[in-house]
Formats: structure tokens, sequence, C-alpha cells
């Protein structure tokens, strides 16, 4: 991955969720980093946040390990195979 944003994004919510944490600080440092990936890649909310809903509210760690996981792999191919809609032109 080339944007060091995203990086840095991806690399603190798989932290966070390594740490399982469940504080207040931790939650909303999550709902941060995803909310700012949401904007990096112009995704919107579905994979950012629809998707971490249920795992977030209930603190369920193997399933925001999972979350993690699909996160960046959905971050990643993004990038890879160029369809970045934070990158469209905007009319």
């Amino acid at each position: 991955m080339s944007d060091p944003d995203r990086e840095h994004c991806l690399a603190k919510i798989e932290a966070i969720v390594a740490d399982g944490d469940d504080s207040r600080r931790a939650l909303l440092q999550l709902g941060y980093n995803l909310g700012r990936l949401s904007e990096l890649t112009g995704l919107g909310r579905g994979p950012f946040w629809d998707a971490w809903k249920e795992p977030a509210s209930a603190w369920d760690l193997p399933a925001l390990a999972r979350a993690a996981v699909e996160t960046r792999r959905q971050v990643e191919s993004l990038a890879a195979d160029g369809s970045d809609a934070s990158q469209a032109p905007r009319e």
C-alpha cells in the first residue's frame, strides 16, 4: 500500500483489536480510524462502519479480528486494482 495515511489507520485498527482493550478510548479510536478510512477511500459507510457495528458494540474480539483482516484486504485490493473511489474526478 502506498498511502501512509491509510496504512496508519489500518495499523492503528489492528493494534486496537490486538490489544483487546474495550475502554471508551479504544472504541473512540477505532471509530475515528474507521471514519478516516471511509474518507480516504471514498467508499462510504459500508465497509468501515456497517461491517464493524455489531462486533464493536459487543466487543467480540474474534469478530473484530476478522473485520480487521477483511478491512485491510479491501483497502489493499482497492489500491492494487486502481479502483480507488477517492481518486475519481469530482464533478
